[in-house]
């Protein structure tokens, strides 16, 4: 059997083990209720004996893929391969053995399982290696059917014919299986790719802070008692015009860094635009402002290896209850305007009922 691993607690190996789940449990159901309405004769003993044995393995794998999820692709190929044997020999007995059978048997129902199973054990290229040989088979088990000098010509005449058209109706799931699975993996592809860039656009390239536009999204939700610290670095032209834009840009990346080490494991820190960040306190303004101050604390404590110390000025505003976010940002935008007149390096709480 094939071996491609699918990455453990992937959403399509959740997927994958899901649909395995889903198979078991019809199964296990299926033979349950089969073991119960069978009659009770003598020559019924071997099949109700191999019915109780299948109620105990579908009941074994579905546990089985319960309890170890990470273990779905061991458990769909150890069912793949039973069922494979079980219906080629099957298949044998109603061809090659019992001649007078009508038809391909009751159990020719089953005989398309493996291709569903096979599609949820492995990718669409292991799966088509999985039953190419099971399609293989049917196809010879038939041809043999066709030449055994021991079968009626009518028997032969009718159920060559269906077997033909089963063959037909196999190929015909394994193409159908082998595009879906090709469409689900460029799905797929094209799902974490827009994941991927969508979480892109909501950080900020430079820090890797989140960015504009995800802290819109952030203030824009329904928080109780969140504060606002917005800041700036002081005197950040002098930085870019002494030392370029590569130190420059540096400098923000160590503001960054501290910034994170500074706040709580509930507050949210973020890039602005340019030299702006801000800080989304869980808390009153007070509580704000103690991080800003932790924040600068850790600017002096730590100055960057080219530029040397920075300062920022803060500016702090504590939401009003239904206040909307221009209002919270502009009344912390003038709190750090005031910061800046005040000499800078400092922090400045806006008033709570200021317009």
């Amino acid at each position: 059997m094939p071996t491609v691993r699918i990455p453990p607690g992937s959403p399509e190996a959740q997927y994958r083990r899901a649909g395995l789940m889903i198979v078991m449990t019809c199964l296990l159901l299926t033979s349950v209720v089969t073991l119960l309405l069978s009659g009770p004769l003598e020559v019924q003993r071997t099949d109700r004996l191999l019915l109780g044995l299948l109620v105990v393995k579908n009941a074994a794998y579905l546990l089985w893929l319960w309890r170890a999820p990470q273990q779905f692709q061991l458990v769909g190929a150890l069912e793949l391969g039973g069922e494979i044997l079980a219906a080629l020999y099957r298949m044998h007995d109603v061809l090659l053995l019992d001649h007078t059978a009508h038809g391909l048997s009751g159990y020719s129902y089953w005989l398309a399982l493996p291709y569903l199973v096979a599609s949820l054990t492995f990718p669409a290229g292991a799966a088509l290696a999985a039953v190419t040989p099971y399609l293989l088979g049917l196809g010879v088990l038939g041809a043999a059917y066709w030449q055994a000098d021991a079968v009626p010509d009518v028997l032969r005449q009718d159920n060559t014919n269906a077997w033909l058209q089963m063959l037909l109706m196999h190929t015909t799931f394994m193409a159908v299986i082998t595009l879906q699975q090709q469409l689900r993996r460029r799905y797929a592809h094209a799902v974490a790719l827009a994941e991927r860039k969508s979480a892109q656009a909501l950080l900020d390239p430079l820090t890797g802070l989140p960015g504009r536009r995800a802290l819109h999204d952030l203030l824009d939700g329904p928080h109780a008692d969140l504060s606002v610290v917005y800041f700036d670095l002081d005197h950040f032209k002098r930085v870019n015009d002494t030392y370029g834009h590569d130190v420059g840009d540096d400098v923000l990346r160590h503001v960054a860094r501290g910034a994170r080490a500074s706040v709580r494991a509930g507050d949210r820190v973020g890039r602005w635009g340019g030299e702006e960040f801000l800080i989304l306190v869980r808390g009153d303004a007070g509580v704000a402002a103690q991080i800003a101050g932790r924040l600068r604390e850790h600017l002096r404590a730590h100055p960057h290896p080219v530029a040397g110390a920075v300062t920022i000025s803060c500016g702090v505003a504590q939401r009003r209850p239904g206040e909307d976010t221009a209002s919270a940002l502009r009344r912390a935008d003038q709190a750090l305007y005031a910061a800046k007149r005040a000499g800078r390096d400092t922090i400045e709480l806006a008033p709570p009922d200021a317009a």
